[in-house]
């Protein structure tokens, strides 16, 4: 009997599986762009209408009518860095003819390309650190090396509060939450200089990536002391002169100033902003403001707890970075900050829970013990609900949960979640340091 052809279909098959098996990071960026690109003409719907995605359409218009050394003295912008990326798509968006009406489709999409763009740098960052924590923990065993940060990789491309973030909401956490891991396991392989100049481009999006400040400059001062210190902050310089000083030296120096100092001091009228922490459970009412007493007569206000809270955690973030040397206790110091940044300060947005997730996720990939894994999926879950209920995908959805019993029960999770975290750092903390592999860097901490 003749052997059987193959047909084209088999063939196909074949070919790529073979192609898979050779580049599997890849493979997993090409399948994260697919179901983004699917995702794109869905809307994310708030009640008031001003979603960011709104913000960025107005922005372009008026970079394209004005120019992009113009936008703060046309606009109230309280964007900073990102401009520029609005004027490439502002460039892009003239090649294609199309008008400044807020409802097309081809702006609609056009404006979430720079955020799927993030997220693969975001997929591409996870990546490298799974690797280099691995390489740090003296890890021999081939396939774990390579096997885990895919893991690490496929858990961001699939992940829905990612998707959902970006191809949905059209929003930027993956590129902050991108500078943030980068700068750390920049500063814990001894390159001080782009460590600095990833944060300050980090930090050009938004001011958020502050909050891994103290733990990135723990990571600096280990790795080099002063020397180490002082060239991060020549990157940082660097790169702030590059994004900054065109604006500077048109004269608009001290709006950007502005910009900043409104983003930390910003009056807040409730106490928390949709994110569902801690306050939400008296908030959700619409009853305490933030400078009301918690208890009649003591002179402790919502948002000094808040501000307190939050130095309390901190505190203990830098007591297990500093107790337990490493990039392994750094991520998951650095990752607890996020994770108390969204849970204690007036004023908290739904998305700044985002960073937690890409910063702990290489510990997740990685440790041996399941308790930050099964923190990992609680909270993702939490999340994505925050996410979707605060701006649903579909228009008849809007405030339907939003301020009902369902989120205060989430909140009441969240908080729990925290104590839980809380609770595994302090543990960690009461055993014995991880010893030095040799030929190795630091060695993971326990779990």
């Amino acid at each position: 009997m003749t052997p059987a052809q193959p047909t084209f279909s088999t063939g196909f098959v074949s070919g790529a599986r073979e192609w898979v098996s050779k580049h599997p990071l890849a493979t997993i960026v090409l399948t994260a762009l697919v179901v983004r690109i699917a995702l794109a003409p869905l809307w994310a719907n708030l009640p008031n209408g001003l979603t960011d995605e709104g913000f960025w359409k107005h922005w372009m218009e008026q970079i394209h009518n004005e120019g992009v050394l113009n936008i703060f003295r046309t606009t109230k912008t309280d964007y900073v860095g990102y401009h520029w990326v609005l004027w490439l798509m502002t460039l892009v968006y003239e090649v294609m003819g199309g008008s400044y009406n807020p409802n097309a489709l081809s702006l609609h999409l056009l404006v979430k390309v720079p955020s799927i763009i993030f997220d693969v740098a975001l997929i591409l960052t996870v990546y490298w650190a799974t690797t280099r924590l691995l390489e740090s923990a003296g890890e021999q065993d081939l396939g774990r090396l390579r096997r885990f940060p895919l893991v690490a990789a496929l858990i961001v491309a699939v992940h829905p509060a990612v998707l959902y973030d970006s191809a949905v909401w059209a929003q930027t956490d993956s590129a902050i939450t991108a500078a943030m891991l980068g700068a750390l396991v920049l500063a814990s392989i001894r390159r001080p200089f782009a460590a600095g100049a990833v944060l300050a481009l980090g930090l050009a999006v938004k001011p958020h990536p502050i909050i891994v400040g103290p733990v990135l400059i723990l990571l600096l001062w280990r790795a080099g002391g002063v020397r180490s210190l002082l060239r991060a902050a020549a990157g940082g310089l660097l790169v702030s002169a590059i994004v900054l000083g065109p604006w500077i030296v048109h004269g608009d120096g001290g709006r950007i100033v502005d910009v900043y100092q409104f983003l930390f001091t910003e009056p807040r009228e409730r106490l928390s902003e949709l994110a569902w922490n801690v306050w939400w459970v008296f908030d959700y009412r619409g009853d305490p403001r933030p400078g009301t007493e918690i208890v009649g007569g003591i002179p402790l206000t919502f948002q000094r707890a808040g501000l307190l809270l939050g130095m309390l955690a901190t505190a203990l973030a830098m007591l297990y970075a500093w107790r337990r040397p490493g990039l392994h206790a750094s991520l998951v110091a650095a990752a607890y900050i996020a994770f108390a940044f969204y849970e204690f300060p007036v004023g908290s947005h739904e998305r700044y829970l985002y960073p937690f997730f890409g910063l702990i996720l290489p510990v997740v990939v990685v440790a041996s013990a399941w308790r930050w894994r099964y923190l990992y999926a609680a909270l993702s879950t939490t999340f994505f609900l925050n996410l979707v209920t605060v701006a649903p995908p579909l228009r008849q959805w809007m405030d339907r949960w939003v301020y009902g019993e369902f989120g205060v029960y989430v909140s009441l999770l969240n908080t729990t979640l925290f104590v839980l975290c809380t609770a595994m750092i302090i543990v960690e903390l009461r055993l014995p340091r991880p010893r030095r592999p040799a030929g190795a860097g630091l060695e993971l901490a326990a779990g």
